[in-house]
């Protein structure tokens, strides 16, 4: 039986819109062609203070949420555990709105939070959780191959933040390449960086045991399975696509 990899939680569907206080203007202008027609835009925005405050309303209430959560390329992952902390801060994102929106006079800032609960038994969740573990093991690997150091710290950040979803064994897994990848990004900034020296003696002594481990221990996990009887939790694909941050700008 296939063991599950993930803790159960949930995927966020963040949507935030700043809209109005923008006025687009079109002018048509004359062409040459039959084929072709040219125009020119005029952007007026009403109150450059209110425009800047609503970007700025809508980008500290998107972060009251997403600082809970893990950012990955199918959404913002969150785990069932910390429910109370993440209704709590959707309430705060919702009064940072409507503070703004109580007082501006030709902008409003709106925030949407979707909740949807990933089962610990959802199958379709666990691949699509260890192909985006895979894909931050593999952009590790890289960094240290092109000896650059923010990618691979970048990587292993983001893994971290994504390892708070999965189970104990494989969180140990997967805190023991970054370890090492971290450690890697540390020996090529004080060899090959400061101390200059060649980068294929230094990689030669990179250790990648873990690295290696903790890919090969998320490839079953990411291979198709068969369809069961049970209905997912939710749709990972399709929630993937509520994750959106619109722009103050509006055409009146």
């Amino acid at each position: 039986m296939r063991t599950t990899i993930i803790r159960p939680g949930f995927l966020i569907g963040l949507k935030s819109t700043a809209t109005g206080g923008v006025e687009y203007r079109r002018r048509d202008l004359d062409s040459q062609a039959v084929n072709e027609a040219r125009w020119e835009t005029t952007r007026v925005i009403y109150d450059q203070a209110e425009h800047d405050a609503a970007g700025k309303a809508r980008n500290k209430a998107r972060a009251e949420i997403t600082k809970l959560c893990s950012a990955t390329s199918f959404g913002l992952l969150c785990p069932l555990a910390n429910e109370p902390e993440l209704d709590a801060a959707i309430k705060r994102a919702q009064a940072i709105a409507a503070e703004f929106n109580a007082t501006a006079k030709f902008t409003r800032v709106n925030v949407y939070a979707l909740k949807g609960k990933i089962a610990e038994t959802d199958e379709q969740a666990a691949r699509a959780i260890a192909s985006e573990i895979q894909g931050l093991i593999q952009l590790m690997t890289d960094g240290i191959d092109k000896l650059d150091p923010s990618a691979i710290r970048e990587a292993a950040n983001k893994a971290r933040e994504l390892s708070m979803m999965l189970g104990a064994e494989e969180q140990e897994k997967v805190a023991g390449a970054i370890e090492q990848a971290r450690k890697a990004a540390r020996m090529i900034v004080s060899r090959v960086e400061k101390k200059g020296e060649e980068a294929a003696i230094v990689l030669a002594d990179v250790q990648r045991g873990n690295l290696e481990k903790a890919r090969i221990a998320f490839l079953d996990f990411s291979d198709e399975v068969a369809p069961t009887g049970d209905m997912p939790a939710v749709n990972v694909q399709r929630m993937a696509g509520l994750d959106v941050e619109e722009s103050a700008e509006e055409v009146h």
